[in-house]
C-alpha cells in the first residue's frame, strides 16, 4: 500500500514537472510555420528548430524579427525568448529573415535553399522599393526569376 502511494505521488510529481509550452508562428518569403516551444527555450534553440525545419544550413546571415509596439527587434540567441521584449500573445510571430546579406552572393550562397530565401527577400524589398535596383539589374534578376520557374 505505502508503495503504491509512493508511486502514485511519483507520478503526481512528474506532472507537476512537465514543461510547460507556448505557441510560436514563424513566417518565411513563402510558408508560415507553427511550433510549440518550452518556456525555459533560448533563442538559439527556436532558431535551430526553424533551421532544421527548413533543411538550412547556411544559418549565420539569418534571423528572427519581431515587431514590438512601432519597431522592429531581432531575437537575441542567448537568451530566453520570453525574457525578451517579444510580444505575450499567442502565437508569438517571428519572420524569418536574412539579417546579413554577402558582398558576393554568387561565391558566398552555396546552398540552394539559402539562395531561394534571399532571392524572395529581395526580390519584395524591391517591388516594396526599400531597395534600389537600377532598370539593368531588375532586366538580369527577372530573367533568372523566369530561369528558375
Amino acid at each position: 500500500m505505502a508503495s503504491a502511494l509512493a508511486a502514485k505521488m511519483g507520478f503526481n510529481s512528474l506532472i507537476k514537472k512537465h514543461a510547460k509550452y507556448f505557441k510560436v508562428k514563424i513566417c518565411t518569403m513563402e510558408s508560415d510555420m507553427e511550433f510549440r516551444c518550452e518556456l525555459k527555450w533560448k533563442g538559439k534553440d527556436l532558431f535551430d528548430l526553424v533551421c532544421r525545419t527548413l533543411g538550412l544550413r547556411e544559418t549565420w546571415f539569418f534571423g528572427l524579427r519581431y515587431d514590438i509596439k512601432d519597431t522592429v527587434a531581432w531575437l537575441k540567441m542567448e537568451k530566453k525568448v520570453l525574457d525578451q521584449e517579444v510580444p505575450k500573445e499567442e502565437p508569438i510571430t517571428f519572420h524569418f529573415l536574412a539579417k546579413f546579406y554577402p558582398e558576393n552572393a554568387e561565391e558566398e550562397l552555396v546552398q540552394d535553399i539559402t539562395q531561394h530565401l534571399f532571392f524572395l527577400q529581395v526580390k519584395k524589398k524591391i517591388l516594396e522599393e526599400q531597395i534600389h535596383c537600377p532598370p539593368e539589374a531588375s532586366v538580369l534578376l527577372a530573367s533568372y526569376a523566369v530561369h528558375a520557374k
